[in-house]
């Protein structure tokens, strides 16, 4: 079984992106994208990233925590193999 990682990255425009991981250096299509206000960003100075982080866990964790979210079809989500691994 092949894993499946996953990355979050800033892009050039300031977007912080959820993408699945490229192996040949390539770009791919994001999953989530996050625009963070100017404000926040200064009021949190380099620790917008962070909560750019946090933000995109809590989502994957409420993904694969809540049986409710998936019908029952989607029991695989149980198996440990299919849940995505995240670079920072």
């Amino acid at each position: 079984m092949k894993e499946s990682y996953l990355e979050i990255v800033e892009l050039d425009n300031g977007d912080i992106v959820l993408r699945p991981a490229s192996e040949d250096g390539e770009e791919t299509v994001p999953l989530a994208t996050l625009q963070i206000s100017d404000d926040t960003r200064s009021y949190l100075k380099d620790r917008y990233f962070e909560l750019a982080k946090c933000m995109f866990h809590a989502g994957i964790d409420f993904v694969y925590s809540d049986d409710s979210f998936f019908d029952e079809d989607s029991e695989y989500l149980d198996d440990e193999d299919f849940r995505p691994k995240i670079l920072h």
